[in-house]
């Protein structure tokens, strides 16, 4: 599979240019290694490879492949977009992505530096074929779908609406989302409603954070679930707070962070992982984090770590993905470009 994906990009890549009047090239790239001087040694990696052209004045292609050594290597996003309100001269924005694409929804609520209060993900499957965006000054409506088979509803079907600074610093999102169905049938209401907003205000030397995510199941066997984050600088320092809940456990998870900058080229950063539900803690992230140009060096110490499963209380905070239960001292580097 891995050689396949590499030899069709390869092949996209010598196609790019007969088509593509501009292309640049970006993405993400982590790789870790853990020991705990006994017996383990652990090395992960995560690549995020993204090719962006511009085909010409209405079209442009994006392809986002994904690399791990924990799971297989699969196309995030292969899709083109076309932009239909500039081709008929449009006073409002109309866009179609089309393909596989991801609609990104639940982008506003994400404050700590954990992922707990990211209560909802309407995208792990990243299989929408068409998105609609339509764009009109601080508004956007979007409606992504995916169809199903003969007689039944759309295999995937998500509509939403954003709000971008009605106010400044305030943006805010309510979404329907519909997903998995493939029987015939009148089951809309059988999906989820869900809301995020995120605030951001400077005073001074102060700033201030705030996200907030509730998400709705119209099934009486799912829980609602909410999340909630806040973070608070000044000078040098930063600290965060992120909890999240459900209908069985109100108070599920608690995440907390606080980092220093003492110099221009380093950080000092410890995170905690707490589940309330069980009464257990489940991780503590200790480290310094030393920034050469893109690149960032991480060196620190996991105690009881988590693997970043999304069942979990809060993903692993800096340490590298792929540690379970691991009292262990790790090096990560990651680049994003």
């Amino acid at each position: 599979m891995k050689k396949l994906l590499i030899l069709s990009v390869l092949l996209g890549l010598m196609a790019l240019p007969m088509f593509a009047s501009d292309v640049s090239f970006g993405g993400d790239m982590t790789t870790g290694f853990a020991s705990n001087f006994d017996d383990m040694l652990t090395v992960t990696y995560a690549t995020t490879t993204d090719i962006k052209a511009t085909i010409d004045d209405y079209n442009s292609l994006v392809i986002e492949i994904d690399w791990w050594n924990t799971s297989a290597d699969t196309p995030d996003k292969a899709a083109v977009t076309t932009d239909v309100g500039a081709w008929l001269g449009l006073p409002v924005g109309l866009t179609v992505a089309w393909g596989w694409d991801d609609p990104d929804v639940n982008e506003f609520q994400s404050v700590s530096g954990y992922a707990n209060e990211e209560v909802f993900d309407v995208s792990t499957g990243d299989d929408f074929c068409l998105d609609f965006l339509a764009s009109m000054s601080m508004f956007e409506i979007e409606l992504a779908m995916t169809p199903g088979v003969a007689g039944a509803p759309p295999a995937d079907l998500l509509v939403g609406l954003a709000a971008k600074e009605p106010i400044p610093g305030l943006n805010a999102e309510v979404f329907y989302y519909q997903g998995g169905t493939t029987v015939a049938a009148d089951v809309f209401d059988e999906g989820w409603f869900g809301l995020d907003a995120g605030y951001s205000a400077e005073f001074g030397d102060l700033a201030l954070d705030a996200g907030v995510a509730f998400v709705y199941p119209f099934l009486d066997t799912m829980d609602w679930a909410f999340g909630l984050g806040v973070s608070a600088g000044y000078s040098i320092a930063t600290v965060t707070v992120g909890l999240d809940g459900n209908e069985t456990d109100t108070l599920n998870g608690l995440t907390a962070t606080a980092e220093v900058a003492p110099i221009d080229q380093a950080t000092i950063y410890a995170g905690m992982s707490y589940d309330v539900a069980n009464s257990q803690l489940v991780e503590v992230d200790l480290g310094v984090n030393a920034h050469i140009g893109a690149v960032e060096v991480y060196l620190g110490y996991l105690v009881d770590g988590d693997d970043g499963d999304a069942a979990a209380v809060g993903d692993s905070y800096k340490a590298p993905v792929g540690l379970v239960d691991a009292n262990a001292v790790y090096l990560k580097f990651d680049v994003d470009w």
